[in-house]
């Protein structure tokens, strides 16, 4: 059984400027409720100290401008093991040594509101041997102030884990492969909670890229059953996220405003994990976020390839708050948050640990992020395991929610989960593993697909290979809740005809609808089309039709506008190498450009043979010139990745590019 202590300071106790963070003397306490002891540990700064001290205040800010910088991490790790030496010789004094000698515990950090700045201090750095009080086994719970009455208070849950995953990134930021990581975490979760197997979790999972914005996500909050865990992955800087605007730009949502978005979650969501930059970091203003939007975004600014950057200036205010502090006071639960930047890799090996420890090993929130911090620090796989210090002190944990429970507290059955997705999706193509770019496009196809959306729905329409079908897949897989049947129409086998085929198109479409809805199923032979596209008028049916502009007859046309035009719930989706002129006006037209160098580059890094040679700085030029001569089409990306055997076939394929 893990220990429990607290670690707090007697206001009283608490000399010199503490009202703004700069205190010349205060006494630690550290109180063991299973034994009733304490130790007392008096600290007093000398003038080289209180210098020290606003250095480990400044601590975001050297970091913030070391990012970027040919050996930024390096010294970066040079100022956090600065840091943590001086708190286990002056910051914490002696008490180092007795935080060292109780773990693993769980130590509840309460300080008075005056010493607020202190609260998010990275006090678990201390080094004791070169290694840090959190690699001991020391857990710090921050923001643990008593449950109120409403959260000791909680409705009654239903019998298994409801999560939600939302992964925001606005046109402009830096370009991620967030798709994959979406892809990764989904499967990881999935496969804790597989049916029927022997310690699977009941999780009902429902994941969102793509126009995450704030009407999305006030509408999937309040959903009647609530959810257990929201996790977010986003760009982030201190008391603030950058979620989506309707045309892919970013929208930064303060505190204040993001705790009222999730308002409705108010004791009922167990975990907000927060996998976004500086989520734990502080900024100015009280705890309703008062002042943070101006004075936070005065200090904001991008690295090169749109990285979040925050200067620092402000954080060692007292009157401070953060995203995760205020929502864990907010709503009464737990929240994981990030205190510095973390990098993409680093924060999906972290979160598949940490949920695996959670869900499958049945671990309490702090024994679970423990043993996934430690676990991820030391994965050699990870660039992260270079800097250890500095990716050990950038998780933190915050809430009373946290100190003792896990996410598997109440019955839960296995086997059939009620309202999981059990429609009638079909065959289809898989899920993209790999998603990157294709933000304004792709919030203008699922707007359209929306319910309420006034349109019918869309085409989606590009060059050859500039990837069509591969949103459509995405977006089937996205709407799979949303419609009680998903129809694909594949691409036909004279796909790739120069000419458009002249074969029986519409014979073989009214055939598939027959086989998939069972609404026409055993009608005569000989119903026309018009009268089927009635009798499913009234379905929430979504029908896909991939490569929609290669029938020549003029039948497939008016059957397109039938559907387009049918009245009721369902929606038409159509790929194309053209935006089909005089065909369907009322779908909403969503034209593929070229995709942006940095976005290519991206795709690039992670394909397994043009991979390598984009990282081996003698063969990067190579790479730089397939991305170049691709001109920003994916599916020349692909080829280039099919030539790519060896040397000759490549130098051949750029050859073939360039005539």
């Amino acid at each position: 059984m893990i220990r429990s202590a607290v670690l707090t300071i007697d206001q009283r106790h608490c000399r010199g400027g503490a009202a703004d963070g700069r205190p010349t003397s205060w006494v630690w306490e550290l109180w063991r409720p299973e034994t009733f002891r304490a130790e007392f540990v008096p600290v007093r700064l000398s003038c080289v100290d209180l210098a020290e001290l606003d250095r480990l205040h400044a601590l975001p800010q050297r970091i913030a401008a070391l990012r970027g910088k040919r050996d930024g991490l390096t010294r970066i790790e040079d100022e956090v093991r600065s840091a943590g030496e001086w708190i286990a010789r002056v910051g914490l004094g002696r008490m180092t040594g007795h935080l060292k000698a109780l773990g693993p515990a769980v130590v509840r950090l309460e300080l008075p509101p005056q010493l607020a700045g202190f609260e998010a201090l990275p006090w678990e750095l201390a080094l004791v041997d070169g290694r840090p009080l959190a690699r001991y086994g020391m857990t710090v719970v921050r923001g643990a102030r008593s449950l109120s009455e409403a959260v000791r208070g909680r409705p009654d849950l239903p019998p298994r884990l409801r999560m939600l995953a939302l992964f925001s990134l606005p046109r402009a930021a830096a370009t991620l492969d967030l798709g994959a990581h979406r892809t990764a975490l989904r499967g990881k979760l999935l496969a804790l909670a597989a049916d029927g197997r022997a310690g699977a979790v009941p999780l009902e999972l429902r994941t969102r890229q793509f126009g995450v914005g704030r009407a999305t996500l006030r509408g999937m909050l309040d959903e009647a059953d609530g959810w257990d865990i929201v996790h977010v992955v986003a760009h982030g800087l201190p008391g603030i996220l950058r979620l989506e605007l309707p045309d892919g730009t970013e929208d930064p949502v303060p505190t204040r405003d993001l705790v009222e978005l999730l308002g409705g979650l108010r004791n009922r969501v167990r975990l907000v994990f927060l996998s976004a930059c500086w989520s734990g970091g502080q900024a100015p203003g009280g705890p309703d976020g008062a002042g943070e939007e101006s004075e936070t975004e005065a200090h904001m600014g991008r690295e090169e390839g749109g990285g979040d950057v925050f200067d620092g200036a402000g954080a060692a205010h007292s009157a401070l708050t953060s995203l995760a502090s205020a929502m864990a006071d907010e709503l009464g639960c737990a929240v994981i948050a990030m205190r510095f930047p973390v990098g993409n890799d680093f924060a999906l090996a972290f979160a598949v640990r940490l949920y695996t420890h959670l869900l499958r090993h049945r671990h309490v929130l702090p024994q679970a992020l423990h043993n996934a911090l430690v676990d991820t620090v030391a994965d050699p796989e990870l660039g992260e395991s270079r800097y250890p210090l500095f990716s050990a002190a950038t998780p933190m944990l915050y809430g009373a929610a946290a100190l003792d429970r896990g996410l598997l507290d109440r019955p839960m059955p296995r086997g059939h989960l009620p309202g999981r997705y059990t429609g009638n999706a079909g065959p289809l193509p898989d899920r993209p593993a790999s998603f990157v770019g294709r933000l304004r496009e792709m919030i203008g196809a699922n707007t359209a697909l929306a319910p309420a959306s006034g349109v019918p729905g869309a085409v989606i329409h590009g060059d050859r290979g500039m990837g069509a079908t591969t949103c459509a897949a995405l977006l089937a897989h996205d709407h799979r809740e949303a419609f009680s049947t998903i129809v694909w129409h594949p691409r036909p086998e004279w796909a790739e005809a120069i000419t458009p085929s002249c074969a029986e198109p519409v014979t073989d479409f009214m055939r598939h609808l027959e086989i998939r809805l069972p609404e026409l199923s055993g009608l005569s032979s000989d119903l026309s089309w018009t009268e089927a596209i009635a009798r499913i008028a009234g379905l929430r049916l979504l029908v896909i039709v991939d490569a929609a502009d290669r029938v020549h007859d003029p039948r497939w046309a008016e059957m397109i506008d039938a559907l387009a035009s049918a009245e009721g719930p369902g929606k038409l989706l159509l790929t194309s190498r053209t935006d089909l002129p005089g065909i369907a006006p009322a779908l909403r037209r969503v034209p593929l450009p070229p995709l942006e160098l940095a976005e290519m580059r991206q795709i690039i890094r992670t394909l397994p043979r043009l991979g390598p040679i984009h990282r081996i700085r003698e063969t990067s030029r190579t790479a730089d010139q397939v991305v170049r001569r691709a001109a920003g089409n994916p599916g020349a990306l692909h080829e280039a990745e099919a030539s790519a055997g060896t040397q000759e076939e490549l130098n051949a394929w750029l050859r073939g590019r360039s005539a």
